[in-house]
Protein backbone atom coordinates (compact mmCIF):
# COMPACT_ATOMS: atom_id res chain seq x y z
CA UNK A 1 0.00 0.00 0.00
CA UNK A 2 1.46 3.43 -0.87
CA UNK A 3 -0.98 6.27 -0.04
CA UNK A 4 1.69 8.15 1.27
CA UNK A 5 2.11 11.87 2.28
CA UNK A 6 5.39 13.64 0.81
CA UNK A 7 7.53 12.97 3.73
CA UNK A 8 6.12 9.33 4.57
CA UNK A 9 7.23 8.57 0.55
CA UNK A 10 10.62 10.79 1.24
CA UNK A 11 11.29 8.75 4.56
CA UNK A 12 10.33 5.39 2.61
CA UNK A 13 12.89 6.26 0.08
CA UNK A 14 15.61 7.05 2.42
CA UNK A 15 15.68 4.19 4.84
CA UNK A 16 14.55 1.53 2.64
CA UNK A 17 17.61 1.63 1.39
CA UNK A 18 19.33 0.89 4.58
CA UNK A 19 19.22 -2.13 6.81
CA UNK A 20 18.62 0.60 9.68
CA UNK A 21 17.12 3.15 10.41
CA UNK A 22 15.51 6.68 12.61
CA UNK A 23 12.37 7.98 12.18
CA UNK A 24 12.34 11.53 13.91
CA UNK A 25 8.89 12.71 12.66
CA UNK A 26 7.20 14.83 14.46
CA UNK A 27 4.06 13.76 15.87
CA UNK A 28 1.05 13.17 13.72
CA UNK A 29 3.46 13.19 10.13
CA UNK A 30 2.77 9.31 10.16
CA UNK A 31 6.00 7.95 11.17
CA UNK A 32 3.78 4.25 11.94
CA UNK A 33 2.37 4.12 8.93
CA UNK A 34 5.75 4.85 7.65
CA UNK A 35 7.93 2.23 9.56
CA UNK A 36 5.09 -0.26 8.74
CA UNK A 37 5.41 0.00 5.13
CA UNK A 38 9.34 -0.46 5.73
CA UNK A 39 8.59 -3.64 7.22
CA UNK A 40 6.73 -4.75 4.37
CA UNK A 41 9.12 -3.75 2.16
CA UNK A 42 11.70 -6.12 4.35
CA UNK A 43 8.87 -8.36 5.08
CA UNK A 44 10.19 -11.73 2.41
CA UNK A 45 13.87 -11.46 4.02
CA UNK A 46 12.24 -11.69 7.33
CA UNK A 47 11.48 -14.70 9.95
CA UNK A 48 10.20 -12.43 13.33
CA UNK A 49 8.72 -8.94 13.86
CA UNK A 50 8.85 -7.28 17.07
CA UNK A 51 8.17 -3.79 17.76
CA UNK A 52 8.41 -2.44 21.27
CA UNK A 53 6.23 0.41 22.42
CA UNK A 54 5.12 1.62 25.79
CA UNK A 55 2.12 -0.68 26.97
CA UNK A 56 -0.60 2.32 26.65
CA UNK A 57 -0.12 2.48 22.82
CA UNK A 58 0.04 -1.24 21.72
CA UNK A 59 -3.62 -1.35 20.37
CA UNK A 60 -3.14 2.02 18.77
CA UNK A 61 -0.14 -0.29 16.67
CA UNK A 62 -2.29 -3.44 16.40
CA UNK A 63 -5.09 -0.75 14.64
CA UNK A 64 -2.58 0.79 12.79
CA UNK A 65 -1.16 -2.63 11.08
CA UNK A 66 -4.69 -3.85 10.40
CA UNK A 67 -5.44 -1.01 8.93
CA UNK A 68 -2.38 -0.44 6.50
CA UNK A 69 -0.25 -4.19 6.85
CA UNK A 70 -2.75 -7.14 7.90
CA UNK A 71 -0.68 -9.25 5.98
CA UNK A 72 2.23 -8.85 8.56
CA UNK A 73 2.94 -10.68 11.72
CA UNK A 74 4.15 -8.63 14.34
CA UNK A 75 4.87 -9.40 17.95
CA UNK A 76 3.83 -6.14 19.38
CA UNK A 77 5.88 -6.11 23.11
CA UNK A 78 5.62 -3.20 25.89
CA UNK A 79 9.42 -1.73 27.31
CA UNK A 80 7.78 -1.73 30.50
CA UNK A 81 6.95 -5.43 30.00
CA UNK A 82 10.62 -5.90 29.00
CA UNK A 83 11.98 -4.41 31.88
CA UNK A 84 9.77 -6.26 34.62
CA UNK A 85 9.06 -8.94 33.41
CA UNK A 86 12.21 -11.52 33.15
CA UNK A 87 9.53 -13.70 31.59
CA UNK A 88 8.75 -11.41 28.84
CA UNK A 89 12.00 -10.28 28.11
CA UNK A 90 13.15 -13.87 27.90
CA UNK A 91 10.19 -15.53 25.87
CA UNK A 92 11.03 -12.34 23.13
CA UNK A 93 14.94 -13.19 23.06
CA UNK A 94 13.95 -17.16 22.17
CA UNK A 95 11.82 -15.68 19.52
CA UNK A 96 14.61 -14.12 17.93
CA UNK A 97 16.80 -16.61 18.15
CA UNK A 98 18.68 -17.92 15.11
CA UNK A 99 16.01 -15.72 12.73
CA UNK A 100 16.15 -13.20 10.62
CA UNK A 101 14.59 -10.54 12.67
CA UNK A 102 13.13 -6.85 12.60
CA UNK A 103 12.67 -4.80 15.52
CA UNK A 104 11.33 -1.61 15.67
CA UNK A 105 11.20 0.76 18.93
CA UNK A 106 8.47 2.81 19.00
CA UNK A 107 9.01 6.30 21.71
CA UNK A 108 12.77 5.50 21.38
CA UNK A 109 13.02 8.23 23.89
CA UNK A 110 12.18 5.45 26.39
CA UNK A 111 15.27 3.78 26.30
CA UNK A 112 17.80 7.14 26.98
CA UNK A 113 18.66 6.16 30.50
CA UNK A 114 21.06 3.95 30.15
CA UNK A 115 20.74 2.30 33.36
CA UNK A 116 17.44 1.17 33.07
CA UNK A 117 16.75 -2.20 32.90
CA UNK A 118 14.67 -1.61 29.77
CA UNK A 119 17.40 0.29 28.24
CA UNK A 120 19.71 -2.98 28.69
CA UNK A 121 17.10 -5.70 27.79
CA UNK A 122 16.36 -3.31 24.59
CA UNK A 123 19.83 -3.26 23.52
CA UNK A 124 20.54 -6.79 23.83
CA UNK A 125 17.66 -7.72 21.80
CA UNK A 126 18.82 -5.26 19.34
CA UNK A 127 21.97 -7.17 19.03
CA UNK A 128 19.41 -10.14 17.78
CA UNK A 129 17.90 -7.94 14.65
CA UNK A 130 19.28 -7.50 11.40
CA UNK A 131 16.55 -4.66 10.76
CA UNK A 132 15.87 -2.06 13.23
CA UNK A 133 13.99 1.15 13.31
CA UNK A 134 13.74 3.49 15.82
CA UNK A 135 10.70 6.18 16.15
CA UNK A 136 10.35 9.08 18.29
CA UNK A 137 8.99 12.83 17.69
CA UNK A 138 11.74 14.19 18.58
CA UNK A 139 15.73 12.68 19.40
CA UNK A 140 15.89 14.69 22.69
CA UNK A 141 14.03 15.49 25.38
CA UNK A 142 16.74 16.70 27.68
CA UNK A 143 20.45 16.89 26.46
CA UNK A 144 22.60 15.61 23.92
CA UNK A 145 23.50 12.44 26.02
CA UNK A 146 19.61 11.40 24.82
CA UNK A 147 20.82 10.01 21.44
CA UNK A 148 23.52 7.59 22.43
CA UNK A 149 21.65 4.76 23.27
CA UNK A 150 19.17 5.13 20.68
CA UNK A 151 22.49 5.19 18.45
CA UNK A 152 23.13 1.90 20.18
CA UNK A 153 20.34 0.24 19.71
CA UNK A 154 20.87 0.59 15.89
CA UNK A 155 24.10 -0.42 15.87
CA UNK A 156 26.98 0.29 17.96
CA UNK A 157 28.72 1.01 14.51
CA UNK A 158 27.18 4.20 14.19
CA UNK A 159 28.89 6.48 16.62
CA UNK A 160 31.98 3.98 17.44
CA UNK A 161 32.20 5.01 21.30
CA UNK A 162 30.73 4.16 25.20
CA UNK A 163 28.58 6.01 26.89
CA UNK A 164 31.71 7.58 28.84
CA UNK A 165 33.45 8.15 25.03
CA UNK A 166 30.29 9.84 24.05
CA UNK A 167 29.82 12.45 26.58
CA UNK A 168 33.47 13.41 26.70
CA UNK A 169 33.42 14.32 22.99
CA UNK A 170 30.18 15.66 22.78
CA UNK A 171 29.21 17.29 26.08
CA UNK A 172 31.06 19.64 29.09
CA UNK A 173 29.95 18.87 32.36
CA UNK A 174 30.60 19.64 36.19
CA UNK A 175 33.69 17.57 37.27
CA UNK A 176 33.80 18.89 41.20
CA UNK A 177 31.45 18.97 44.42
CA UNK A 178 27.85 18.34 44.02
CA UNK A 179 27.15 18.35 40.81
CA UNK A 180 30.03 16.50 39.67
CA UNK A 181 28.75 14.40 36.34
CA UNK A 182 25.51 16.33 35.32
CA UNK A 183 25.91 17.83 32.19
CA UNK A 184 25.74 21.65 31.73
CA UNK A 185 26.55 21.93 27.88
CA UNK A 186 26.88 20.97 24.71
CA UNK A 187 30.09 20.56 21.98
CA UNK A 188 31.06 19.09 18.90
CA UNK A 189 27.24 18.76 17.75
CA UNK A 190 28.03 19.18 13.91
CA UNK A 191 30.33 16.58 14.14
CA UNK A 192 27.92 14.35 16.15
CA UNK A 193 25.54 15.26 13.28
CA UNK A 194 27.77 14.54 10.19
CA UNK A 195 27.87 10.97 12.01
CA UNK A 196 23.91 10.28 12.68
CA UNK A 197 22.93 12.06 9.53
CA UNK A 198 22.74 9.22 7.05
CA UNK A 199 20.48 7.25 9.38
CA UNK A 200 17.86 9.19 10.20
CA UNK A 201 14.84 11.06 8.31
CA UNK A 202 14.16 14.15 10.25
CA UNK A 203 10.87 15.15 9.34
CA UNK A 204 8.59 18.58 10.89
CA UNK A 205 4.42 18.14 11.01
CA UNK A 206 3.59 20.74 7.69
CA UNK A 207 -0.46 20.79 7.69
CA UNK A 208 -2.83 23.71 6.94
CA UNK A 209 -3.99 24.66 10.13
CA UNK A 210 -1.54 26.58 12.51
CA UNK A 211 -0.89 26.53 16.60
CA UNK A 212 -2.27 29.21 18.35
CA UNK A 213 -0.11 29.69 22.23
CA UNK A 214 -2.54 31.99 23.62
CA UNK A 215 -1.75 34.08 26.82
CA UNK A 216 -1.20 32.06 29.86
CA UNK A 217 -4.22 32.60 32.59
CA UNK A 218 -3.01 32.17 36.14
CA UNK A 219 -4.75 31.06 39.31
CA UNK A 220 -3.72 31.97 43.10
CA UNK A 221 -3.65 30.84 46.72
CA UNK A 222 -5.98 32.26 49.30
CA UNK A 223 -3.99 34.12 52.21
CA UNK A 224 -4.73 30.69 54.29
CA UNK A 225 -3.64 28.23 51.79
CA UNK A 226 -0.44 30.43 50.80
CA UNK A 227 0.21 30.26 54.98
CA UNK A 228 -0.38 26.25 54.36
CA UNK A 229 2.37 26.61 51.40
CA UNK A 230 4.88 28.31 53.50
CA UNK A 231 4.17 25.92 55.65
CA UNK A 232 4.76 22.48 53.91
CA UNK A 233 8.09 24.21 52.92
CA UNK A 234 9.55 25.07 56.34
CA UNK A 235 8.34 21.41 57.49
CA UNK A 236 10.42 19.89 54.50
CA UNK A 237 13.74 22.56 55.54
CA UNK A 238 13.63 21.24 59.40
CA UNK A 239 12.95 17.52 57.80
CA UNK A 240 16.05 18.12 56.25
CA UNK A 241 17.98 19.83 58.99
CA UNK A 242 16.97 17.15 61.20
CA UNK A 243 18.36 14.23 58.67
CA UNK A 244 21.49 15.71 58.81
CA UNK A 245 21.68 14.66 55.06
CA UNK A 246 23.52 16.57 52.99
CA UNK A 247 21.26 17.52 50.12
CA UNK A 248 17.68 18.05 50.35
CA UNK A 249 15.05 16.01 48.86
CA UNK A 250 13.97 18.06 46.15
CA UNK A 251 11.60 15.75 44.21
CA UNK A 252 9.79 14.66 47.30
CA UNK A 253 9.31 19.11 48.10
CA UNK A 254 8.08 19.62 45.07
CA UNK A 255 5.27 16.79 44.68
CA UNK A 256 4.41 17.63 48.11
CA UNK A 257 4.02 21.38 47.01
CA UNK A 258 2.55 20.72 43.72
CA UNK A 259 -0.01 18.33 45.15
CA UNK A 260 -1.05 21.20 46.90
CA UNK A 261 -1.21 24.23 44.79
CA UNK A 262 -3.37 22.22 42.41
CA UNK A 263 -6.29 21.59 44.19
CA UNK A 264 -6.38 25.09 45.81
CA UNK A 265 -10.23 26.78 45.63
CA UNK A 266 -9.16 29.39 42.89
CA UNK A 267 -7.71 26.85 40.62
CA UNK A 268 -10.76 25.07 39.86
CA UNK A 269 -13.24 28.49 39.62
CA UNK A 270 -10.65 29.73 37.18
CA UNK A 271 -10.85 26.28 34.82
CA UNK A 272 -14.22 26.43 34.36
CA UNK A 273 -14.01 29.75 33.48
CA UNK A 274 -11.82 29.20 30.92
CA UNK A 275 -13.57 26.52 29.44
CA UNK A 276 -16.54 27.80 29.47
CA UNK A 277 -15.10 31.09 27.83
CA UNK A 278 -13.91 28.61 24.80
CA UNK A 279 -15.97 27.71 21.47
CA UNK A 280 -15.73 24.49 21.02
CA UNK A 281 -14.79 21.06 22.82
CA UNK A 282 -11.95 21.04 25.27
CA UNK A 283 -9.03 18.27 26.25
CA UNK A 284 -8.19 18.93 29.75
CA UNK A 285 -4.56 17.60 30.31
CA UNK A 286 -4.35 17.38 34.26
CA UNK A 287 -1.82 15.49 36.07
CA UNK A 288 -3.66 14.49 38.89
CA UNK A 289 -6.70 11.84 39.61
CA UNK A 290 -8.14 14.30 42.38
CA UNK A 291 -7.94 17.19 39.37
CA UNK A 292 -11.08 15.66 37.87
CA UNK A 293 -14.39 16.73 38.61
CA UNK A 294 -16.89 14.23 39.80
CA UNK A 295 -19.33 13.29 36.54
CA UNK A 296 -16.72 14.72 33.74
CA UNK A 297 -15.93 12.52 31.12
CA UNK A 298 -12.21 11.51 31.52
CA UNK A 299 -9.34 9.09 30.39
CA UNK A 300 -6.94 7.70 33.26
CA UNK A 301 -4.90 4.94 33.19
CA UNK A 302 -7.08 2.83 34.96
CA UNK A 303 -9.47 2.45 31.90
CA UNK A 304 -9.32 -0.35 29.37
CA UNK A 305 -8.49 0.18 25.73
CA UNK A 306 -12.50 -0.55 24.90
CA UNK A 307 -13.21 2.04 27.77
CA UNK A 308 -11.40 4.55 26.20
CA UNK A 309 -12.05 4.03 22.79
CA UNK A 310 -15.97 4.43 23.81
CA UNK A 311 -15.08 7.56 25.81
CA UNK A 312 -13.97 8.78 22.93
CA UNK A 313 -16.42 8.05 20.66
CA UNK A 314 -19.04 9.64 22.75
CA UNK A 315 -16.90 13.05 23.31
CA UNK A 316 -16.69 13.07 19.53
CA UNK A 317 -20.36 12.73 19.00
CA UNK A 318 -21.81 13.80 22.26
CA UNK A 319 -23.07 17.11 24.10
CA UNK A 320 -20.04 17.10 26.64
CA UNK A 321 -17.84 19.90 26.12
CA UNK A 322 -14.88 18.90 27.65
CA UNK A 323 -12.51 15.64 28.17
CA UNK A 324 -10.10 15.17 31.38
CA UNK A 325 -7.01 13.62 30.44
CA UNK A 326 -4.04 12.44 32.86
CA UNK A 327 -0.42 12.69 30.95
CA UNK A 328 0.42 9.26 32.24
CA UNK A 329 -2.36 7.58 29.16
CA UNK A 330 -3.46 10.96 27.67
CA UNK A 331 -0.12 12.06 26.06
CA UNK A 332 0.84 8.81 24.00
CA UNK A 333 -1.51 7.08 21.48
CA UNK A 334 -4.45 9.12 21.59
CA UNK A 335 -6.20 10.75 18.04
CA UNK A 336 -8.37 13.57 19.03
CA UNK A 337 -8.04 15.39 15.62
CA UNK A 338 -11.49 16.62 15.56
CA UNK A 339 -10.81 18.68 18.64
CA UNK A 340 -8.73 22.01 18.13
CA UNK A 341 -9.01 22.90 22.28
CA UNK A 342 -6.12 22.53 24.81
CA UNK A 343 -5.78 23.48 28.41
CA UNK A 344 -3.11 22.26 29.87
CA UNK A 345 -4.30 22.66 33.69
CA UNK A 346 -0.72 21.02 35.20
CA UNK A 347 2.45 20.77 34.34
CA UNK A 348 4.99 17.95 34.28
CA UNK A 349 8.74 17.97 34.41
CA UNK A 350 9.14 16.73 31.57
CA UNK A 351 9.38 18.27 27.65
CA UNK A 352 9.29 15.03 25.52
CA UNK A 353 5.16 14.46 27.58
CA UNK A 354 4.41 17.81 26.91
CA UNK A 355 5.07 17.54 22.96
CA UNK A 356 3.43 14.70 22.87
CA UNK A 357 0.40 16.08 24.32
CA UNK A 358 0.23 18.74 22.03
CA UNK A 359 0.14 16.13 19.12
CA UNK A 360 -2.54 14.54 20.62
CA UNK A 361 -5.16 17.05 18.46
CA UNK A 362 -2.24 19.02 15.99
CA UNK A 363 -1.81 15.91 13.72
CA UNK A 364 -2.53 14.94 9.87
CA UNK A 365 -6.30 15.43 9.86
CA UNK A 366 -6.44 18.10 11.60
CA UNK A 367 -8.52 20.92 9.65
CA UNK A 368 -8.73 23.80 11.99
CA UNK A 369 -6.18 26.01 13.74
CA UNK A 370 -5.19 24.24 17.00
CA UNK A 371 -5.44 26.54 20.32
CA UNK A 372 -3.07 25.71 23.16
CA UNK A 373 -3.97 27.54 26.80
CA UNK A 374 -2.57 27.32 29.85
CA UNK A 375 -3.12 27.50 33.30
CA UNK A 376 -0.71 28.01 35.96
CA UNK A 377 -0.66 29.20 39.62
CA UNK A 378 1.10 32.56 40.52
CA UNK A 379 3.84 30.72 42.43
CA UNK A 380 7.75 30.66 41.53
CA UNK A 381 7.31 27.02 41.77
CA UNK A 382 5.16 26.80 38.72
CA UNK A 383 7.34 29.72 36.85
CA UNK A 384 10.36 27.21 37.44
CA UNK A 385 9.00 23.86 36.17
CA UNK A 386 7.86 26.01 33.00
CA UNK A 387 11.24 27.27 32.05
CA UNK A 388 12.75 23.69 32.36
CA UNK A 389 10.20 22.20 29.91
CA UNK A 390 10.69 25.06 27.27
CA UNK A 391 14.35 25.05 27.70
CA UNK A 392 14.49 21.50 27.55
CA UNK A 393 16.71 21.00 30.63
CA UNK A 394 16.80 19.12 33.64
CA UNK A 395 14.81 20.50 36.25
CA UNK A 396 16.81 18.69 39.56
CA UNK A 397 20.17 19.34 38.06
CA UNK A 398 19.32 23.47 37.55
CA UNK A 399 17.61 23.29 41.43
CA UNK A 400 20.68 21.92 43.22
CA UNK A 401 22.83 24.75 41.13
CA UNK A 402 20.60 27.39 42.83
CA UNK A 403 20.90 26.03 46.08
CA UNK A 404 24.57 25.96 45.74
CA UNK A 405 24.82 29.39 44.27
CA UNK A 406 21.33 30.96 47.08
CA UNK A 407 21.45 28.08 49.62
CA UNK A 408 18.62 26.49 50.95
CA UNK A 409 16.60 28.96 52.76
CA UNK A 410 16.74 32.20 50.19
CA UNK A 411 16.01 29.11 47.53
CA UNK A 412 12.95 28.40 49.22
CA UNK A 413 11.56 31.82 49.28
CA UNK A 414 11.84 32.03 45.75
CA UNK A 415 9.41 28.88 45.15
Amino acid sequence: MTNRTKDQQAAFDKLSKLKVGALFMDMGTGKTKTALDLMASKAHKCDYMLWICPCSIKHEIEAERTKWHPELTIDIVGVESIGQSDRIYMETRKKMEGKRCFAVVDESLKIKNITAKRTKRTLALGQLAEYKLILNGTPMSKNIMDIWAQMEFLSPKILCMSYREFKNCYTTYWTKGKLAGVVNGQVNVEHLISKIRPYIFDAELDIEPQKQYHTPDYYHMGMFEQMEYEEIKEQAFNEWMESGEEDMDVKGLFARLQAFYTQVENKAERLQQMIDEIDGKVVVFVKYLKSIPDGKLKIVGSMSQKEREETLRWFERGRDKELYITYGCGSFGLNLQFVKNVIFAEHNFDYATRIQAEARVYRIGQTEDVNYYELRCDCGMEDMILKNIWKKEDLLSEVRTEIERKGVEKWLSTI
